[in-house]
């Protein structure tokens, strides 16, 4: 390809003497300095793009960079770099040509499902995850927002690698990036590291999911939250974390089609002496009763310890407590070795802490009908895996909430608070989980 040549009098950069390749379909972007060209290469009929840039342009060495940085990566989500010339005054290259549409444009008319929703921000984790990863010195995109992510038929894209640098280049990179998107230290220029793009791609999450019918899903507000923290030693470490989160979560929403649940079920009191540990405990023993193997977790307390301490009959084994048809496994704390945690289906006792692990797969939300329990319940009570049970209630208190709250509301019997698991509670279980067979783990 010869020198680009701009005509005298002409608002636009020509490239001449490529008439063997390629055919000018039309002028995309043109400046004095610049010209982005949409063209057909010819052996073969595929659309390509041409870039050229006079070197005298202040962002000549930006496009330079980025088109050596993506000739690097191999990748299907990455635009591929077909030619790269540097001559004496110019500079130009050959890219691949991304058809689809931008995310932000797709959202725009279309309001996800939270199956494709996942499938999305899966994808925008591998491709990012494929810049930390390449050669011996990860690239920071910096850049990542709903524009630059083109959707396609099989998949996405991602485009537009004009402030991307690698790692090594960041101390002295300047402070850029679109407010809104991206991280504050990244515009600040205080710290640049892969946790800048952490923070993009959960912002673009948070997008989706406003822009979908599960807006108000607490673990994906978690994960969210984690990978946006403002608080970089809080912010999730890696891109692949993220990655696994939402590998997880989808993967717990494949097995809750059809009503149909496994693993884990988090039980969270909307305030202190509503029965929320007595409820976990039955639900524990209800499982083991019907040979489902299932374990009692207390996330915040050392509530196993204390059984163990007042039960009769009680043995451990290998970090769990036994008695009857209970099951619990001790909490040690971080500083003590302990066994790795048995397979099986595992009861959470979150007390009233809303800061529930990401890949659970049931939330169970206990509410009472005492004066001082009646305030306002957080929205995300509304998803379909959260149910609601409500304890120390008539059935007209039952019946009240049910209809403040638009959703079913299971009235829990009136029993002493012991462990013993009564017909009552039993029966109480048996009505909720009809399906049996999908809690064997």
């Amino acid at each position: 390809m010869r020198e680009l040549f701009h005509q005298e009098g002409a608002d636009s950069l020509i490239p001449t003497g490529i008439d063997d390749k390629y055919e000018i379909i039309r002028i995309l972007q043109e400046s004095a300095a610049t010209a982005v060209l949409l063209v057909k290469y010819k052996p073969i009929g595929a659309f390509r793009i041409l870039k050229a840039i006079h070197k005298a342009s202040p962002d000549a060495d930006s496009i330079l960079s980025e088109a050596h940085l993506l000739q690097g990566i191999k990748s299907s989500q990455i635009p591929t770099i077909y030619d790269v010339d540097n001559t004496k005054e110019m500079i130009y290259f050959t890219e691949e040509y991304v058809e689809g549409i931008s995310l932000r444009d797709y959202l725009y008319k279309t309001k996800l499902q939270k199956d494709e929703l996942l499938k999305i921000a899966i994808d925008i984790c591998k491709v990012v995850e494929c810049l930390h990863t390449a050669g011996n010195e990860p690239i920071i995109y910096r850049d990542m927002k709903p524009e630059h992510i083109i959707l396609q038929n099989e998949g996405l894209k991602l485009i537009d690698f004009g402030i991307a640098v690698r790692q090594f280049e960041a101390r002295s990179a300047k402070p850029v990036g679109t407010p809104g998107w991206a991280a504050k230290e990244q515009i600040e220029g205080s710290h640049i590291d892969a946790r800048c793009d952490i923070y993009s791609v959960g912002k673009v999450i948070e997008f989706m999911q406003e822009n979908s019918y599960v807006s108000e899903d607490i673990r994906l507000k978690k994960i969210v939250a984690e990978a946006t923290e403002a608080d970089l030693s809080k912010r999730t470490k890696t891109i692949r974390e993220v990655k696994e989160q939402l590998e997880a979560l989808a993967k717990i929403d494949n097995n809750n089609k059809g009503r149909c649940l496994a693993k884990k079920i988090a039980v969270i009191g909307a305030d202190h002496g509503v029965g929320t540990t007595h409820i976990a405990v039955g639900l524990n023993r209800f499982f083991n009763r019907r040979h489902i193997d299932s374990y009692y977790k207390d996330i915040k307390k050392d509530t196993v310890h204390r059984l163990w301490e007042n039960l009769k009959g009680a043995r451990i084994k290998e970090s769990v407590l036994y008695h009857k048809d209970f099951r619990g496994l001790l909490n040690y704390g971080e500083a003590v070795e302990h066994y790795t945690p048995p397979n099986g289906l595992y009861i959470l006792d979150c007390g009233t802490d809303i800061d529930i692990p990401t890949d659970v797969d049931l939330i169970i939300y206990v509410i009472g009908s005492a004066p001082w329990n009646m305030r306002l319940y957080p929205k995300w009570i509304e998803d379909q895996e959260v149910l609601i049970i409500n304890n120390f209630s008539d059935k007209i208190t039952s019946y009240l909430e049910a209809k403040a709250l638009g959703k079913k509301v299971y009235r829990y019997p009136l029993v002493n608070k012991r462990l013993g698991l009564t017909k009552e509670e039993e029966g109480f279980f048996k009505a909720i989980f009809k399906n049996e067979k999908v809690f064997k783990v």
